[in-house]
């Protein structure tokens, strides 16, 4: 049994109780009325239920924000699924004593942030349509992760079954690098270790396999990318299915977009007119990290800066900015100047996340000649942090 004090006020612990509660509910449809068929397909049960779980409190309270903790809790699927000894979501299991080895944070948390990046790509109405017929189709009996797949196929004429494999059946993630050149937007799949890296540049797109080693890795995806101009409003979704792709970003978006209006410089975090930003992974819905090179970075950190962004691209940004210092992929440098932006932020979620990575270079730094300059920088960005929480 689950308990709580009734006069409770914090809303993370209230939460978490209903997240539990809803996920057990939950295996009366996926695992219950609808079983896997072996062992390999454990993630269809707690995958599944993880995720209603989060979609079920949410409706229920959306005032608790409840997607921002299943983001963060799905970066820790990330973390695991960037080291060398990570596994994929489908693990063949000959026998029983294999079994306890997979229920782990794969299964679950990574599980369960593929469908909801699967749901973001082909939309909340035809997803939910199509896991309705999986479930009329396959009730009282057994079903396979390809069971799924095909009832996705019906319902949204996508190639679910090709997509997803590249998730399901094999470790890691990408890692998505982005650049913008001559109005282009050019893919290039690549693959690194410690996660998938997805290299997107707007004008250049760039996959590979992200390792916290930073080694790479030799894997390839096909992602499901949202990405957004200068709105929320203004946005387009695509397969990275190749090493390589490109597209013309006035084609792509449906709209002309003059040269100078793209191309015009972010200086100093100012611009002279609307600074047209471009962001990949829209609320950070896909299982992958996204690299900027520095003008799009400075785009960004605009758009921080002048708060267009949402909590869980805030957050987002950061964390793959962090996860790339640490992997070496990006330089600490980088890391400092994205942290700048943050300086008037007020959200707790972003916040607790800006933390760590202002307090772990910090440690590297300490013995060497940039100690004092560093710690001049997090004190500048700590008192920014510390005014804005006063005056609220």
């Amino acid at each position: 049994m689950l308990c709580i004090e009734q006069d409770s006020a914090l809303h993370q612990p209230v939460g978490q109780v209903a997240i539990v509660v809803a996920h057990e509910l939950a295996h009366h449809w996926f695992g219950n009325l609808v079983t896997m068929d072996w062992w390999t397909h454990l993630w269809l049960n707690e995958g599944f239920a993880t995720w209603v779980s989060y979609l079920a409190a949410h409706s229920l309270f959306p005032e608790w924000k409840i997607w921002t903790q299943f983001f963060e809790e799905s970066t820790e699927g990330l973390r695991l699924d960037g080291l060398a000894e990570s596994h994929p979501i489908e693990v063949d299991i000959n026998h029983a004593s294999e079994i306890d080895e997979i229920f782990d944070a794969i299964s679950y948390r990574k599980g369960a942030a593929v469908i909801q990046m699967l749901q973001s790509y082909l939309g909340a109405e035809c997803f939910q349509r199509a896991l309705a017929s999986y479930i009329q189709r396959h009730a009282c009996s057994n079903a396979k992760t390809e069971d799924l797949w095909y009832v996705l196929e019906e319902a949204s004429c996508e190639p679910a079954n090709k997509l997803m494999n590249s998730w399901t059946k094999q470790k890691g993630y990408p890692v998505v690098s982005v650049k913008v050149k001559d109005l282009k937007l050019e893919f290039e799949q690549v693959f690194t270790l410690w996660l998938p890296l997805v290299i997107v540049f707007v004008t250049q797109l760039a996959l590979s396999q992200f390792l916290l080693s930073g080694s790479h890795g030799d894997g390839q995806w096909i992602v499901p990318i949202i990405l957004c101009y200068v709105s929320y409003e203004s946005h387009q979704s695509f397969l990275l299915q190749t090493k390589s792709e490109a597209l013309d970003i006035n084609e792509f978006l449906g709209f002309s977009i003059s040269n100078a209006s793209l191309m015009e410089t972010v200086k100093e975090g100012k611009s002279n007119s609307v600074c047209a930003w471009i962001k990949l992974n829209v609320d950070h819905t896909g299982f992958y990290r996204v690299k900027y090179d520095e003008d799009l970075s400075a785009r960004l950190r605009y758009a921080i800066e002048s708060k267009c962004l949402s909590t869980l691209d805030k957050y987002g940004i950061l964390d793959d900015s962090y996860a790339l210092c640490m992997a070496c992929q990006q330089s600490l440098t980088s890391l400092l100047t994205l942290m700048g932006a943050y300086r008037e932020e007020i959200d707790y979620a972003v916040l607790s996340n800006l933390i760590s990575p202002m307090l772990l270079p910090h440690y590297w730094i300490t013995l060497n000649f940039f100690s004092s300059i560093f710690s001049s920088i997090l004190q500048r960005d700590l008192d920014g942090i510390l005014n804005m929480a006063r005056a609220t």
